[in-house]
């Protein structure tokens, strides 16, 4: 067993620690123990820590999400919560370089860990901390096995930070692949089942908001009632946009609307946010217009529909002033790369294309996109099938073990080839 005992302790050891994404929480979680833990398994084996701690952004750049900036503005710990790591083994040059990249940070709430049959669970169990050290596994066995590889060829490791939450990797793989540590071939090791993605999705955020007056429920009329008002646009918007949406190969969430729980009395503020996925900039562009519309015709409905009933006229007449929509994150960047050489290496490795591209998702691999480079998504197992994100996340043992072996077999692919290609 490649992904032995050994590793199997030090799965539900990490998985113990609670990695939980400021992102979600606006508070510091144990990310960087959990990262000290893994960069003294891995430099055990030899690695070389090139780079421990944050990363970094510039406020004005507008491809970083609007959370992120305000979340940096109300805490200037923030960035120092979620430190990177950078691990290395090798002398190879940037053409013989391998990168693998996993993300140390989890969505909450954080969840017991503990071994059931064939079966570990716990936050992060497969997205992403087991298909993580599942590369440790295999480059432990490369420095037992087939050490003389490692003379002309370099293996680089990636534990980010900021990948869940919506930070969508600015902070973390961005900024670490900008300093140039990545390689001829970058795997970015997410749960995608039969084979491989060289494409990815990503994800474009609307909000929208309310900020009006409130009150008790003995004078509904004197509120602007933001519980009706967002769910009537949800809703209409919702209707507008799933035709042209579906017409474009969009993938849209309406997250949830947040307003108030109490039974007696108006809320006059709240929000609700929609999330578009999307495969090419182009067609992000389009789904700005079709989204900005669809809420100028759900705003204009709303007056039409309420402007005369009693107890909402009021709400109706402040619409303009209470009422608004913005941003929280557009415009960024989508993964759809192909490389023949590189293709050809993970072909001798026996790891193939996934058969079904539609299920291509959202991911940081789109900051790793270059053209003298190759970047996939590919690891073990499925983020639907073993419950990422929910309260039954597991990943199984024979799927570590069979991507430990996978990943072993493609570091020795990846040498004979590109030394076959360097000459």
């Amino acid at each position: 067993m490649l992904f032995s005992d050994k590793y199997v302790k030090r799965l539900t050891k990490l998985l113990s620690i609670d990695t939980v994404t400021p992102m979600e929480t606006s508070s510091a979680s144990c990310i960087a123990q959990a990262n000290d833990l893994f960069i003294g398994w891995a430099t055990s084996l030899g690695m070389e820590l090139v780079f421990c701690g944050p990363g970094n952004i510039t406020c004005e750049d507008p491809l970083v999400p609007k959370k992120v900036n305000e979340l940096c503005l109300a805490n200037l710990e923030f960035l120092a919560w979620q430190p990177h790591a950078v691990l290395a083994v090798g002398n190879g040059s940037k053409e013989r370089t391998l990168m693998f990249n996993f993300h140390m940070d989890t969505v909450s709430p954080h969840l017991p860990a503990y071994q059931q049959d064939d079966c570990v669970y716990g936050r992060g169990a497969v997205d992403n901390k087991g298909p993580g050290l599942a590369v440790l596994a295999a480059i432990e066995e490369i420095t037992n096995t087939h050490p003389e590889i490692l003379h002309d060829m370099r293996l680089i490791i990636q534990v980010v930070s900021g990948e869940e939450g919506g930070a969508m990797g600015v902070f973390g793989t961005r900024y670490l692949c900008e300093q140039g540590h990545c390689g001829v071939l970058n795997v970015f090791v997410e749960p995608t089942g039969e084979g491989y993605f060289d494409a990815s999705t990503t994800s474009m955020t609307f909000e929208i908001r309310m900020d009006g007056k409130g009150s008790t429920d003995d004078f509904p009329e004197r509120a602007d009632n933001a519980s009706l008002i967002i769910a009537f646009i949800a809703q209409e918007m919702a209707q507008q946009l799933s035709a042209p949406l579906a017409e474009l190969n969009v993938k849209m969430t309406l997250a949830g609307i947040h307003t108030g729980l109490h039974h007696n009395r108006v809320y006059g503020s709240g929000y609700c946010l929609f999330n578009f996925s999307y495969r090419s900039s182009e067609i992000g562009l389009s789904v700005a217009d079709v989204v900005e519309d669809a809420y100028g015709v759900a705003i204009s409905r709303f007056k039409k529909v309420f402007s005369n009933l009693h107890p909402f006229s009021s709400s109706s007449e402040r619409l303009h002033a209470t009422c608004s929509a913005r941003w929280l994150k557009r415009n960024l960047p989508v993964l759809n790369n192909r490389n023949p050489a590189m293709e050809q290496v993970l072909l001798a490795a026996d790891i193939h294309r996934h058969s079904c591209n539609s299920e291509a998702f959202t991911c940081d691999a789109m900051w790793a996109q270059k053209d003298d480079a190759y970047s996939i998504v590919w690891g073990p197992g499925s983020l639907a099938e073993n419950g990422a994100h929910t309260a039954n996340e597991h990943v199984r043992l024979k799927d570590l073990e069979s991507y430990t072996r996978a990943v072993h077999k493609l570091i020795i692919s990846f040498s004979r080839c590109t030394s076959e290609i360097s000459l």
